[in-house]
């Protein structure tokens, strides 16, 4: 199956623009906002990957990717934001174990080197899963 990637953000330009940019490379979904990024989740995933703004109206990024990761806990989770504080993002890591934290504007090369980077951070953790459940059967 095929390593898909979501993007999740509340600005529909940017998740227009991540789409154009990366789909060549990427299968890439998208959604507006936590609640539908959740709703895609159960309705099409598993991602192997999540990108997720942080200031989102209804649910922030933080929010957002906790839920992401017990649901899927496998799927590695991204950071992608217009705010650099260290606070925020020492939350983001510590409640939503974050992989990535990456601020906007975050130039193509580098948003794509993370990505290649998170895809093969869930291809570990799958086979890592699928040995213990060989060993343990």
């Amino acid at each position: 199956m095929a390593e898909k990637i979501l993007f999740v953000d509340d600005d529909v330009n940017l998740l227009a623009s991540c789409e154009r940019n990366l789909r060549r490379r990427y299968p890439l979904e998208t959604a507006v906002g936590g609640e539908l990024g959740l709703q895609k989740i159960a309705a099409s995933g598993p991602y192997a990957v999540v990108v997720s703004d942080m200031q989102m109206p209804g649910m922030n990024g933080i929010q957002f990717l906790s839920a992401v990761k017990e649901r899927a806990p496998e799927t590695v989770r991204m950071m992608l934001t217009g705010n650099a504080d260290v606070e925020v993002a020492t939350g983001v890591v510590n409640q939503g174990n974050i992989f990535r934290f990456l601020t906007k504007p975050v130039p193509p090369d580098v948003l794509a080197k993370a990505l290649d980077d998170a895809l093969a951070q869930h291809r570990l953790i799958v086979a890592e899963k699928e040995l213990l459940n060989k060993t343990l059967s």
